[in-house]
């Protein structure tokens, strides 16, 4: 049911944010020829709705609920993969699985912001942002102005907080082995903030693979296809040195999406191995 657990912490995450009002801002407005036009309504904060947090905790007691009777049954047990460690929770013990359903939340959601910030800081230098970055700036606040490496340095921080904070129950119900020291619980916990990481593979190859559908096929004038369109060839600009352009087709999105599902596939593989070494 791995299936389940992956589309309801997306669910999840979308209720999230939109309690947080994300993509409520104003639109800009487009360039006009009169000087009415031109005249700009001042910014509004985003709006909340509270109904979408009553929404997202019913999501996660019913998942839940349907892992508590249903796994059971297949002799199913639920993972929870962090990155650099995977747990496994019994479905059949009712507070392990409710607390699997709120920490994998939880973790996707730090995953999100993660990703959030490296969006962020590809368009820091836009004078004239789009509605999308604009809502992802407001999302993150002063950190979307930050540099790149700092930018996601405190989620990576939170990342590493956050397992620091679940570990000792984590040892306590026997679901990951004892920590020698206290070095040893830091090292764990930077292991698994760079775990963290392996979540920038998905925006990353999904935005190169745009950028190269987007260069032959119309898809119409919609904002999201024009911030996919530029930020995939932000992300594909490294690689455009290489001789990858045929006529009027460019392969250079292709070959970063290429690149960067590798090193996440590297890093999925190799920091599981890396955390079992521990400690150094």
């Amino acid at each position: 049911m791995h299936w389940l657990d992956w589309m309801t912490d997306l669910v999840g995450l979308l209720l999230w944010l939109s309690w947080r009002g994300f993509g409520s801002l104003p639109v800009s407005p487009r360039p006009a020829l009169t000087l009415l036009s031109n005249l700009r309504p001042a910014d509004r904060t985003a709006r909340r709705s509270p109904m979408f947090l009553p929404a997202l905790a019913v999501l996660l007691l019913v998942r839940a609920v349907v892992h508590h009777s249903f796994s059971p049954q297949f002799a199913e047990a639920v993972p929870w993969s962090l990155g650099a460690v995977t747990v496994v929770f019994r479905s059949d013990l009712w507070g392990r699985i409710l607390a699997h359903s709120v920490l994998s939340w939880s973790y996707c959601v730090a995953q999100a912001y993660l990703c959030f910030a490296l969006l962020a800081t590809l368009h820091r230098s836009d004078t004239e942002p789009d509605s999308i970055t604009r809502s992802v700036r407001a999302e993150l606040g002063v950190v979307a102005r930050w540099p790149w490496g700092l930018a996601l340095l405190p989620f990576l921080i939170a990342l590493g907080l956050f397992w620091m904070a679940i570990a000792p129950y984590l040892v306590s119900a026997g679901l990951t082995p004892a920590r020698v020291s206290g070095s040893h619980a830091v090292q764990q916990a930077v292991v698994v903030a760079l775990g963290g990481l392996t979540a920038l593979k998905w925006p990353l190859v999904g935005l190169c693979l745009m950028r190269f559908l987007l260069d032959h096929v119309y898809l119409g004038s919609m904002p999201i296809w024009d911030y996919s369109h530029g930020t995939g060839g932000r992300l594909s600009a490294w690689l455009g040195w290489l001789p990858l352009k045929f006529g009027r087709v460019d392969f250079t999105p292709l070959a970063a999406a290429g690149a960067f599902w590798s090193v996440g596939y590297f890093l999925q593989g190799a920091l599981p191995r890396f955390f079992l070494r521990l400690p150094l």
